[in-house]
């Protein structure tokens, strides 16, 4: 794509945070459209607009039956794995609160924000190590039973 010569000349003649700002915005672009691809590639668009539907209203928010809704409970672990990692978005390795309220969204860019009561909710009902996240095998678990 640039040089690495490009970087550097733009590095040294374009302010640190104006560069830093920049990187994230095009990385930021770059892993929405790689999570709507994937999304999409692993759960069937109708049923992710069914199951964004029926949680619309506020505080209505039921993850067995978003993940009922969506198909989500019924694919194999892997998948879920996958889409684990679509919905960790700073890529940590766990789903922590914050992110947790955009979740709907993850999953269609119109839908609400969940509240801090329904991200707490969400929380609490997988976090089995009490570390205020949700990891990969405590989503694959909260999923899939």
């Amino acid at each position: 794509m640039y040089s690495s010569a490009f970087w550097v000349k733009l590095w040294q003649e374009v302010p640190h945070s104006l560069t830093t700002s920049l990187y994230w915005s095009s990385t930021w672009v770059k892993v929405h459209k790689r999570v709507n691809m994937s999304l999409t590639s692993i759960l069937s668009a109708d049923a992710i607009e069914n199951a964004i539907k029926d949680c619309q209203a506020p505080e209505s928010f039921s993850y067995k039956k978003f993940f009922e809704l969506c198909g989500l409970s019924k694919k194999s672990p892997q998948e879920v794995k996958d889409v684990f990692r679509i919905l960790d978005s700073d890529g940590s390795g766990f789903i922590e609160e914050e992110e947790l309220k955009f979740f709907l969204q993850r999953f269609s860019s119109g839908a609400r924000l969940l509240s801090d009561k329904e991200a707490k909710t969400f929380i609490s009902a997988a976090d089995d190590d009490d570390d205020g996240k949700i990891g990969a095998e405590e989503f694959q678990t909260m999923v899939l039973s």
